[in-house]
This record gives structure tokens, C-alpha cells and sequence, in this order.
């Protein structure tokens, strides 16, 4: 028998937990500092209710009316997109291989602050510490998803997410009372709307859209197979507001920070690995601070690792009547393997390609041109060849809203995720 969530609730903590993930805390904050501050919070928005919200709204579609993971749910639609599905389920233990080496990066942190340690980044990175972290966080994912939906995946989020919220909003407070605050909070929420007309600004923000909101990969699918008679278009809004709120909140307490101690707001992708730290410790309390801060991380990192090894687990489960636990032995045992080249690329031993470290030629093959590729074919086998009929039925909208959701998800998702493909092809960083 298939399992089920035990609640509405537990769904949509669930749903939360693996929409709020580091694209949120980590990525979310330097990628509106690179695009012009609070310009950026505009396509931002328009991408999240346009594209992401959709998106989400069929997946859980499909979940839910064929109560089955991604292979088996596409292969129903018609038998020919069952390799489609097999692309999703391949490229998603592909990102989570590398995902899991940046969830260890912020497990490691989240003790060196506890403990009272300092250790800069490279030090960190040019040692085999990372290894042992990777591992660490590859066990803590396997121990939930082998639990179970309602034991597991559902347990850990009714707990984590509350908590996540509540440290954010520590954060937060914390953030907002520092001497040069309200420059950051300007910086962040005014919009320099020249911005608006660079194209590259409107591509960054509808692709964070889809990667914050874990949309178009067949995560929101598998979790949608598990769901009984909730409300898909009342409890997808509610999942995008907590997510866009969890995004907005990060920024405010990043950019605050930023500013408070002269940082460059464009700092990138080492903010919070490279400069935030140091500036932890030089701050009254700074251990307790830096362990809130690097804990929020992990916590978001841990429950987004989970819902990405629950795709292929679902996989074994459905389509080839694995047990579960058997599934996730396998599944973790096959995701930390094809993981180790990723996470020796930030050790001693340095390993490369073509004179890039490995994590970040996969983060651009996998997380950034595979997750767009993943979106665009979801989008046109849901679009275009599932039922009309189906979709209506499970969203229950008036006629216009119909045709107005029919519209989007066959014409304007597409075409949204066909122009970010060519721009990331153009413009990768």
C-alpha cells in the first residue's frame, strides 16, 4: 500500500522543507547583490507567481492523479516519456551528489561555531575534513528517507521547518540592530530600475525561481503521489508564500550584515563560507551568532538533500518493487559514490577538470543547465499531453482560470525556460 502523509499540515511542512534549502539562505542573497539589490526583487516576483507557482500546481497534479513517482508518472502520461522521467530521477541524484557537499561545508561550520573554532576556508577545504562531512551529511539523509514518508521525511520537517523559521526570525533581529542596518535594508529593497532593462536580470531571477522553489525536477511530483484530498491550489500558494518569505527574510538579515562591516554586497558565492565567518568572530557573541547562522543553513540544506533522495528512492519503490529501506541503501550507497570526485574537488587533493574544481563543473551541467532542461521537458509532457480534464479536475477553477492556467503552463513556462537555457548557454556565470 502506498504511503500517504498523515496530515495537511505534515504535507505542507514537507513541501516547505524542501522548497526552503540554501537557494533560499545562501544563493538568494548574493544572487540579488550581483543584480542590482532591490531591482532584482521585481522579475523576482513576477517568476515566482507566473512560473514557479504553476509549476508546482502540476506537479502536484500529476502526483496526486497518478499516485506514483516521476518514471511511472510520465510513462502513464505516454509509455515513450518514460526516459524523460528517467532523465529527472538520473539528473536529481546528479545535484544532490554535489548538494550534499555544500550541506557538509555548513554541517562543518555549524560545529566549528559551536565548538569555538576558527578555521579559515581554505585551511578548511585544503584538508580531507570535508570527506569525513560529505559522509556525515550522506548518513543523516539516508536515515530519514529510510524511515519513511510519515516516519521519516514528515517527522523531520513538522520539527525542523518551525525551528528554521524561528531562528531566521532570531537572526533577523539581530541583523536589523546593527549600526549600519537601514544602508542594507535600502540597498536590498530600493530598486535601481535600469537594472530592469539588462535581460541577464530578468533570466537570473526566473532561474532562481525555479531553483528556490524545487519546481520542475519531480520533487514536488513525488511528494504530490503521497497526498490524499488537500487543496493543491490553496497549499501550493501557501508553500510558495513561506518560501519567497524565508528568501525575503535572508536578505534581510544578510544585507544588514554586509553593510554593517563594509563587505561588498556583490560578494558572490564565498559570503558565506569566506567573508562571513571572520565577521562572526569579531562580533560580541560571534560563536553564538555564527552557530544560529550556519545551523539555519544546514537545517534548510538537510530537508532539501532529503526530498532529492526521496525522488530516486520513490523510483526503485514504484517502478521496480524495491522496500523501501533496500531502495535507500542503494540509492545513497550509488548518490555518495558518484559524490566523492565533487567533494575531493575541495580537499587536499584538489581534484579537477579542465582546471575547474569537479563540484562546479557538475553545479553548471547538472544545477544549472540540467535543472532548466528537467523544467522545459516537464512543462511540455504535462502541457501538452496530459488530460486537460485531469488538471481541471484536481484544481478546480472557474473556465478562465482554466484556460488561463492552460495558457501559461503550454506557452509561457516554455518559452520562460527555452530563453534562460540560451542565456545560460551565452552568459554561464
Amino acid at each position: 500500500m502506498r504511503e500517504k502523509w498523515s496530515s495537511t499540515i505534515g504535507f505542507i511542512l514537507a513541501s516547505i522543507g524542501s522548497a526552503v534549502g540554501l537557494g533560499n539562505i545562501w544563493r538568494f542573497p548574493y544572487i540579488v547583490g550581483l543584480n542590482g539589490g532591490g531591482a532584482f526583487l521585481i522579475p523576482y516576483l513576477i517568476a515566482v507567481f507566473l512560473c514557479g507557482l504553476p509549476l508546482m500546481m502540476l506537479e502536484f497534479v500529476m502526483g496526486r492523479h497518478f499516485k506514483a513517482s516521476v518514471v511511472a508518472t510520465l510513462s502513464g502520461i505516454r509509455k515513450r516519456f518514460r526516459f524523460a522521467g528517467f532523465f529527472l530521477v538520473f539528473l536529481m541524484g546528479m545535484i544532490l551528489s554535489y548538494y550534499l557537499v555544500i550541506t557538509s561545508w555548513v554541517l562543518a561550520y555549524s560545529l566549528f561555531f559551536i565548538l569555538g573554532v576558527t578555521i579559515p576556508f581554505s585551511a578548511f577545504t585544503g584538508s580531507y575534513y570535508p570527506l569525513l562531512f560529505f559522509l556525515m551529511s550522506g548518513i543523516m539523509s539516508f536515515v530519514v528517507v529510510r524511515a519513511g514518508v510519515k516516519g521519516g521525511i514528515e517527522k523531520l520537517s513538522k520539527f525542523l521547518v518551525p525551528v528554521l523559521f524561528g531562528m531566521l526570525c532570531m537572526l533577523l533581529l539581530f541583523s536589523l540592530s546593527l549600526p549600519e542596518a537601514m544602508r542594507g535594508v535600502v540597498f536590498y529593497l530600493t530598486p535601481d530600475f535600469s537594472k530592469l532593462f539588462n535581460p541577464f536580470v530578468w533570466t537570473a531571477a526566473f532561474g532562481q525561481a525555479f531553483f528556490s522553489l524545487s519546481v520542475g525536477v519531480g520533487i514536488m511530483l513525488t511528494y504530490g503521489s503521497y497526498m490524499g484530498e488537500e487543496r493543491i491550489v490553496k497549499n501550493a500558494v501557501v508553500i510558495t508564500i513561506a518560501d519567497l518569505l524565508v528568501a525575503i527574510m535572508s536578505g534581510l538579515v544578510i544585507f544588514p550584515i554586509v553593510f554593517s562591516f563594509g563587505l561588498d554586497p556583490a560578494t558572490g558565492v564565498k559570503l558565506a563560507f569566506v567573508t562571513l565567518p571572520p565577521i562572526f568572530q569579531k562580533m560580541s557573541f560571534g560563536n553564538f551568532w555564527g552557530a544560529v547562522f550556519f545551523l539555519l543553513l544546514f537545517l534548510a540544506a538537510l530537508t532539501s538533500s532529503v526530498s532529492m533522495l526521496e525522488v530516486p528512492v520513490a523510483t526503485l519503490i514504484d517502478s521496480y518493487g524495491f522496500k523501501r529501506k533496500d531502495a535507500t541503501w542503494i540509492v545513497s550507497l550509488v548518490v555518495i559514490l558518484i559524490g566523492l570526485p565533487s567533494a575531493l574537488s575541495y580537499t587536499a587533493l584538489q581534484l579537477e577538470l579542465f582546471g575547474k574544481p569537479l563540484l562546479d563543473l557538475k553545479d553548471f551541467a547538472f544545477g544549472t543547465i540540467g535543472i532548466i532542461a528537467a523544467a522545459l521537458v516537464l512543462s511540455v509532457v504535462a502541457g501538452w499531453f496530459l488530460d486537460p480534464g485531469i488538471i481541471f479536475k484536481e484544481i478546480k477553477g472557474g473556465r478562465k482560470t482554466e484556460k488561463l492556467f492552460l495558457l501559461i503552463i503550454r506557452y509561457f513556462i516554455p518559452f520562460v525556460l527555452l530563453i534562460n537555457l540560451v542565456a545560460r548557454v551565452i552568459k554561464p556565470d
